[in-house]
């Protein structure tokens, strides 16, 4: 759930410390909203998708980004209930999106719990929604996070339906070893490796090459951070099938996501 123009993008950007009863009240009140940021296909910049990003309700009245809650959350032992929040959340906004696909990320913590499957559906399920409208981003993180009962997890979650995104591909010395040992349905490209990519000629081979590694083994690619018209040239040089950034849209509130799609 990690990481509107305007006010709303200068407030989820201020960094405000953590605090227990703020990570309670979003969790038991309702602290918690979703902003939505469009993905679009590279061969029509047609909306294909959107990832739903948190922010939780400052003091001072402002929505603020979660990260600091989020590692408060890991470390409580409750960021399954703060992600369970986060999706049916998500899952009620997304319901007036037609049929459009969603994205929601999910620390790799989550995937120690067997229950968290089951949870995490009838979250969905709940809102009247099928799970197999929505991909479930898992953050990278250190192998060791992935505990032993994570690739049961997220088979038990593919079994629900909900397609699997390993996120900020190409942060990790281990993301190709995880792209081999877990039930990936897609890649998002690390925006700090595609800017790499573009200035140094070894980061770009690699990137070439997971890219191809990836497409070898049926993976929906996706580049995150596309913030200007030469990143998205190079993208579609690689030929990447989706991409988002500010380039195209910004991070949205439900309404105003919803008038986007209208559009």
């Amino acid at each position: 759930m990690i990481p509107d123009a305007g006010a709303s993008e200068i407030a989820a950007r201020r960094p405000a410390p953590a605090s227990a009863s703020l990570l309670e009240a979003a969790i038991e009140r309702g602290g918690l909203h979703p902003f939505f940021q469009a993905r679009v296909a590279m061969a029509t910049r047609a909306i294909t998708g959107a990832e739903a990003l948190a922010r939780i309700a400052s003091l001072n009245a402002g929505l603020a980004s979660p990260a600091g809650y989020i590692e408060l959350a890991e470390r409580s032992q409750r960021i399954d209930a703060l992600t369970l929040v986060m999706a049916r959340s998500v899952a009620t906004h997304a319901a007036s999106f037609g049929e459009l696909p969603c994205s929601i990320n999910v620390s790799p913590l989550s995937l120690a719990s067997g229950a968290f499957a089951d949870a995490l559906a009838a979250a969905i399920t709940g809102a009247g929604l099928p799970c197999a409208r929505f991909t479930l981003e898992i953050t990278d993180a250190r192998q060791a996070d992935y505990s032993p009962g994570a690739f049961e997890t997220m088979t038990a979650l593919r079994g629900h339906g909900f397609g699997l995104a390993l996120d900020d591909f190409g942060a990790g010395a281990s993301n190709i070893d995880r792209l081999r040992n877990y039930p990936f349905t897609e890649v998002k490209i690390d925006p700090a490796f595609i800017r790499l990519a573009m200035d140094e000629a070894f980061a770009k081979a690699a990137l070439v090459s997971c890219v191809r590694l990836a497409r070898d083994h049926g993976l929906n690619v996706v580049a995150e951070g596309v913030e200007t018209q030469e990143m998205w040239d190079f993208m579609t040089w690689l030929k990447v099938d989706e991409a988002q950034g500010f380039l195209l849209h910004r991070p949205m509130q439900p309404q105003d996501f919803r008038t986007l799609l209208g559009r």
